[in-house]
């Protein structure tokens, strides 16, 4: 059984007084997240399981909470001072695959941070989460959570992003990358966004509410089929490129029922209905492929991606 986590040890806290607090700041999302919020003046606090957390590294003040518990999130909000948050909800990692898991973990945190009376929650869901069908089971919690969200009188806003760039690197998932070849899950055209430009776009709704309370934005960066993907990292890292599926098409159907019918949104129905064109209207300089393999910076094996001077 999970336990409430001991507290943080008192620390100095930044300057600003424009608080933010990142619930699990450490993962994919959250690490580019705080990057995004610090650079755009916040001061970030980030929750972490571990007192070791690389966060103060980074110029996040790590606030030590089990962000599944509920206790834990009221002393985390406590704890920070903050009155602004931005709520990731796991559905691979901390619910374990579990839709139902999931949404009490955000109703948790919904519920934590109305008693905390913040005011301006950014909850992260995903792009056309409406439309895909049944079998997509990731993604139920999340629609569920925008419901609770818009009926728990907090105030707030909410991204919905597509594909992150970032799963053409997963060695955690088996993806690598490699120089010469980039491999994903399907060879047909896909809308992208980068982690950064999911933080960013929440500086944006954090610094103008009366513009988005109570709004959704898609952040979706770019579009192309895997052949234009490693079309931009060989621009980038001035090598050949080939594109590979990650795993054949009827394995990924076996192996991977709920993403493979992610896939079948993006491919057959040609989803999400939102365009780079429409989200850089907000975000004019979102990520491309070549700019994420830039900013990117390495190989999975620590190799730069380009080419030195």
């Amino acid at each position: 059984m999970n336990q409430p986590l001991p507290a943080t040890p008192p620390a100095i806290a930044p300057e600003s007084t424009d608080k933010v607090l990142l619930l699990n700041a450490t993962g994919k999302v959250g690490r580019n997240v705080c990057r995004a919020l610090l650079e755009a003046g916040f001061a970030v606090y980030g929750t972490t399981r571990s007192a070791n957390s690389a966060l103060a590294s980074q110029g996040v003040t790590p606030v030590v909470c089990n962000y599944t518990l509920r206790a834990d999130l009221d002393r985390a909000f406590a704890e920070s001072g903050a009155r602004k948050v931005f709520v990731i909800t796991d559905f691979f990692g901390a619910a374990k695959k579990s839709a139902d898991l999931e949404f009490q973990q955000g109703r948790d945190a919904i519920d934590a941070a109305k008693a905390a009376g913040v005011d301006h929650l950014v909850f992260m869901s995903v792009a056309d989460a409406e439309f895909f069908d049944e079998h997509v089971t990731h993604l139920k919690a999340k629609l569920a959570l925008e419901k609770y969200l818009r009926e728990s009188g907090v105030p707030h806003s909410i991204l919905r992003p597509c594909a992150f760039f970032e799963n053409l690197d997963d060695p955690a998932n088996w993806n690598p990358l490699k120089k010469g070849v980039v491999k994903f899950l399907s060879m047909q055209d896909c809308k992208y966004c980068a982690t950064y430009d999911i933080g960013r776009a929440a500086a944006i709704q954090l610094k103008n509410p009366e513009q988005w309370m109570g709004k959704t934005l898609d952040v979706i960066g770019w579009q192309g089929d895997l052949h234009q993907v490693a079309a931009a990292l060989s621009k980038v890292s001035g090598v050949p490129v080939k594109a590979k599926l990650a795993m054949p098409i009827f394995l990924r159907r076996l192996l991977l029922k709920d993403l493979h019918h992610m896939f079948l949104y993006y491919e057959v129905q040609k989803g999400p209905r939102g365009t780079p064109q429409q989200f850089k209207k907000v975000l004019p300089n979102a990520l491309s492929a070549e700019d994420w393999f830039r900013s990117h910076g390495k190989y999975a094996n620590g190799e730069r991606i380009e080419p030195r001077a």
